[in-house]
């Protein structure tokens, strides 16, 4: 049995969502993980374009794992006071059709456990926005819709910050941010940490180890972005432009709790990589994703790591996960000089810019009370 959540779910989170790490992926993507989700403990998140069509699809094969799809309109749009959802507020406002926005959440929930808003990029300052999305939500007053903020960085400081809890807490349904741009770790770590202080019980989807990090501060879901591109969110106008791909795949190295290409784990280890236990590898060396031709199988392993730690993270009660993701961050920190020794290379491994922050942050000694919205009883 799963360890009880630190409030009730029922009308505020999605049940089958709350309390778990999902794993997100770009909907073209999904077979390679999917064989390694555990329905009991995470589940997916579809996104991009295509993303509601292959949930049907999954839905269709059986598939019944928790599943969200976030068409990721934020990519390609910035949010207007006009048009806050890019794509389906332009042109004429249909007169014996219903909102188009609940039509395509009607569409979503026939096939996921809940439906993401597809709201624009909030720009810093975009306060106008930002309450008109919101508002549209609180219109629609349908508690399986989650209002999806993707907001710039700028709004995790004081003021700003302030301003943004209030328009989530004027939602009463389900809420989750998605923080873009590119913030410093340790301001973004400690905005998002001070932001579910004062709306306990927000998703926070697109990240990496502030998936694990933000249950433990009183999120009620999070996502983890399977691989980089889905561990950001960037302004519609500043999105990357790849010269070329990488050579190798992204690994993700259990012991040190970072990503490294597969060439650059084979180059450090030098032929002595220690035999991966996760589900997928069943004792194989970790130096043997050389080239893109082990994109499935190390998305595999990568998967299975991460629902290792979905397990791990949903059996504990929530006022135990901010501590015990501490300490798996802290014990990671320690393991880098010993490892660097170990391979005698002169770079050894590099450490990830986010884990020095998870490992130091301060995590609540009590779980957190929930905002319910407007009109609900407030936090303490």
């Amino acid at each position: 049995m799963a360890a009880s959540a630190p409030v009730p779910v029922g009308g505020e989170i999605p049940t089958t969502v709350a309390d778990r790490v999902l794993l997100q992926v770009g909907s073209r993507r999904e077979a390679r993980i999917r064989p390694w989700v555990d329905a009991a403990t995470s589940g997916l998140v579809l996104t991009g374009k295509g993303a509601l069509t292959k949930a049907v699809r999954l839905r269709e094969a059986g598939f019944v794992a928790p599943l969200l799809v976030d068409e990721a309109r934020y990519q390609l749009a910035y949010a207007t006071e006009r048009a806050p959802f890019p794509g389906l507020d332009e042109g004429p406002t249909p007169l014996f059709r219903s909102d188009r926005l609940e039509e395509l959440m009607t569409a979503h929930l026939a096939f996921a456990d809940a439906a993401l808003t597809p709201t624009g990029y909030v720009a810093a300052g975009a306060a106008g926005a930002l309450e008109a999305a919101a508002a549209r939500v609180r219109r629609l007053g349908d508690p399986r819709v989650v209002f999806c903020a993707p907001v710039d960085s700028g709004w995790l400081y004081p003021g700003a910050l302030e301003q943004f809890a209030e328009v989530l807490r004027s939602v009463p349904g389900p809420v989750a941010v998605l923080l873009g741009g590119r913030a410093e770790p340790q301001a973004s770590a400690a905005g998002l940490a001070r932001l579910l202080q004062l709306v306990p019980g927000a998703g926070v989807l697109r990240t990496g180890m502030s998936a694990f990090g933000a249950l433990g501060l009183g999120a009620g879901f999070s996502a983890f972005g399977v691989d980089s591109s889905m561990r950001q969110v960037l302004p519609p106008d500043a999105q990357s432009r790849r010269n070329g791909g990488p050579g190798s795949p992204s690994v993700l190295f259990a012991e040190l709790m970072n990503f490294y290409l597969g060439l650059t784990l084979a180059g450090r280890f030098n032929g002595q990589a220690p035999p991966c236990t996760c589900d997928c590898c069943q004792g194989e060396p970790l130096d043997r994703f050389l080239d893109m031709t082990q994109q499935v199988p190390a998305a595999g392993h990568n998967a299975c790591i991460l629902t290792g730690w979905a397990r791990q993270s949903h059996a504990l009660d929530a006022v135990e996960r901010g501590a015990w993701w501490r300490g798996m961050c802290r014990s990671a920190l320690g393991r880098y000089p010993l490892w660097s020794q170990r391979v005698r290379h002169e770079q050894g491994f590099a450490v990830g810019t986010d884990l020095p922050v998870w490992a130091h942050l301060p995590v609540p000694e009590s779980a957190p009370g929930w905002v319910m919205g407007a009109g609900r009883e407030a936090a303490r």
